[in-house]
């Protein structure tokens, strides 16, 4: 008999483990400069009378943070300035305190100069900005709407507020008010780059395009917008012009860890591992502690199927950045594929406490319970992929695989149907909805979704392999052996080759039959199946030693194999060895009570040892299975007993 070998395509790694992009964005930028004092005291021109302190507060001298920051602390406290003057004094070290990284100073100094004077636009303005920097978003919303209200010529605080609305995902408020700083400033080259990665996370890659354009027209020396323009590329899907913006900015800033990163994920999606890695080495090497670019060579090394180079990765991204669910998700996948599920389902559950919103950590885990063989909880990991993401074709896909494994097949169906309608191109689900239709006995059904399957991908070995077996089931032997000619040219595997030798013994051509099993074999020593149909072979030709040594490795392979007790125990029939033939016989018997083949052979064998009353019995059982079974009906003749009754007596 024909095996069936995991029929579904797994996981491919460039598929679920997704290698992400680093996007450069421009912070808040103010356009105006330190705030000069107006000093109401003061009669003269302010650069004739300022003082040293004064000059260097408000930048009008070159000088460090700290000395600013000393020089504005000095006049704060001199108790020599009126209110307004003395906001802009709060204002101007504020900003040194945020050039210095004191963020929370320089908020408690912007938040001075606005009690000081309330009409100061540029203190909300700059407050708003300290308070985006914070990530309070709400917070930076409100100082910025305040901002606008007291200037509304600002183009900065419109810039900043746009930022403020990205951040909330809020991409329409947030452009129109990027439309409205450049409105205000024609020149403005970070407003472009900002609406730019804004209409880049609606989707809207051609004017995102157009953005990142102008961006570079008004400043062809900005490395960040030649990045992200090249992240556009991408995924737009034109590698080449990827690849060409990452090279201009890597040319303009040589130690751009970023350009590097982004450089390398489209080598890999190029097939190119060797220039991939190479540029997460050098990205790295710029950068040690770049979690990103661990987490994406990582990926690398796993597409390599390098596990220990790949944990390794995963591991030193976690180190740096324990907040990276896509890193524990991806080490989780490393895991499962190297047989560690239960390190595997850990770090899945932390990629989901980190990230429970991730449709794409819920499918993996999903797929390792299939694996487990826990399909409950696959289908609920996969029905939560779905809700998260109702788009994820790969998850229908793969709950039907599940719902398939529980032989819920119309449940499979429907969701091999929906992967489909997502992706009419989806080559894996035409395979595995063409398994369904076959193991639900529509074998026609099953050979057009092969078809579709190999029309979207002419070399996909599965379908011709598949479909090699629904022709079986046809009885086509010929066009089996065609299509697992072809799977075999694609990818020569042992259960190719023990289904091309099983047709072959099915037309009689034994010869054939061994030369094929034997190649099983060879691949893969530890296949049950490949033993026991290379005994069918040798059975066939009467080589019973033979034979019966291939059946025992069978079942020393797999105990369980009942098929290998079956047809051991006709060869010992045939053999003449009624008593090791009745043995094996008992075991096929035990391990499926459901076949009508194994109680015929068993009538067969009790008929032989004159145990007619045990024969008739057995083959009554045999006809209860199948009615139309013709072996057990001639033994019965033969023992001139019909199908019920009594024994014939002696």
């Amino acid at each position: 008999m024909p095996d069936r070998t995991e029929r579904f395509a797994r996981r491919a790694p460039d598929e679920t483990a997704i290698l992400r992009h680093v996007l450069c964005s421009y912070p808040a930028v103010s356009l105006a400069l330190a705030a000069f004092l107006a000093l109401a005291a003061t009669a003269h021109a302010q650069d004739a009378n300022a003082t040293p302190d004064e000059r260097r507060c408000t930048g009008q001298l070159r000088a460090s943070n700290e000395e600013r920051i000393t020089s504005c602390t000095a006049l704060i406290g001199s108790g020599r300035y009126q209110p307004a003057n003395l906001a802009i004094l709060h204002q101007d070290r504020g900003m040194a305190m945020r050039a210095k990284g004191d963020l929370a100073g320089a908020l408690t100094d912007f938040t001075e100069a606005i009690k000081l004077n309330p009409d100061y636009a540029r203190a909300f303005a700059e407050r708003g900005s300290i308070r985006l920097a914070q990530h309070d978003s709400d917070g930076a919303i409100a100082d910025l709407d305040t901002a606008i209200t007291l200037d509304g010529t600002d183009a900065g605080a419109f810039m900043t507020r746009g930022n403020a609305f990205d951040e909330k995902a809020d991409f329409d408020r947030a452009i129109a008010d990027y439309n409205e700083a450049i409105r205000l400033s024609p020149s403005y080259a970070a407003a472009y780059f900002n609406r730019g990665l804004a209409f880049r996370r609606k989707g809207d890659f051609d004017r995102a395009i157009a953005d990142y354009d102008q961006a570079i027209k008004l400043d062809p020396r900005s490395a960040s917008a030649l990045n992200n323009r090249g992240i556009v590329w991408f995924e737009k899907g034109d590698l080449d012009r990827a690849i060409a913006d990452y090279n201009q900015a890597v040319r303009l800033d040589a130690n751009f860890a970023a350009a590097y990163n982004n450089r390398g994920d489209a080598w890999r999606a190029k097939g190119d591992s060797v220039r991939a890695l190479a540029d997460f080495d050098h990205a790295i090497q710029l950068s040690p502690q770049f979690a990103l670019a661990y987490d994406n060579r990582g990926l690398v090394y796993y597409q390599k199927r390098d596990y220990e180079r790949a944990i390794a990765d995963f591991d030193a991204a976690i180190r740096f950045d324990p907040s990276n669910a896509e890193a524990y998700g991806n080490r989780g996948n490393v895991r499962d594929d190297k047989g560690d599920r239960d390190a595997a389902i850990a770090d899945y559950n932390e990629a989901i406490r980190l990230d429970p919103k991730n449709a794409r950590i819920y499918y993996d885990r999903g797929i390792a319970f299939r694996r487990a063989g826990d399909l409950d909880r696959a289908v609920a990991d996969l029905t939560e992929a779905i809700r998260l993401n109702s788009q994820h074709a790969g998850a229908y896909d793969e709950r039907g695989y599940a719902f398939y494994q529980k032989h819920d097949f119309e449940r499979a169906i429907a969701d091999y149907d929906q992967a489909i309608k997502l992706n009419p191109k989806f080559a894996v689900a035409y395979n595995n909805r063409g398994n369904a239709f076959d193991d639900e006995g529509d074998p026609d059904r099953a050979i057009a979704d092969y078809n579709e399957a190999m029309r979207v991908d002419p070399n996909y070995a599965a379908a011709f392999y598949n479909r090699g077996i629904a022709w079986r089931r046809k009885g086509d032997l010929d066009r089996a052996i065609a299509d697992y000619d072809q799977a075999i040219k694609l990818n020569p595997t042992a259960a190719a080759y023990n289904n091309r030798g099983s047709a072959w013994q099915a037309k009689g051509e034994n010869e054939r039959a061994i030369t094929d099993l034997d190649q099983a074999i060879k691949l893969d020593p530890r296949s049950a199946d490949a033993y026991t149909n290379r005994g069918n072979a040798k059975r066939e030709r009467l080589d019973l030693a033979d034979a019966i040594a291939d059946y025992a490795r069978a079942i020393e392979l797999s105990p369980s194999a009942m098929l290998a007790f079956y047809n051991r125990a006709w060869a010992h029939y045939l053999a003449g060895e009624n008593v090791q033939a009745l043995a094996d016989i008992d075991r096929a018997i035990a391990l499926n009570p459901h076949s009508a083949s194994a109680f015929s052979t068993r009538g067969l064998i009790r008929e032989r040892l004159a145990d007619a009353a045990s024969a008739v019995a057995d083959f009554r059982k045999a006809l209860e299975i199948d009615p139309s079974f013709q072996q057990p009906a001639e033994g019965l003749q033969r023992l001139k007993a019909g199908p019920a009754g009594p024994a014939p007596s002696h």
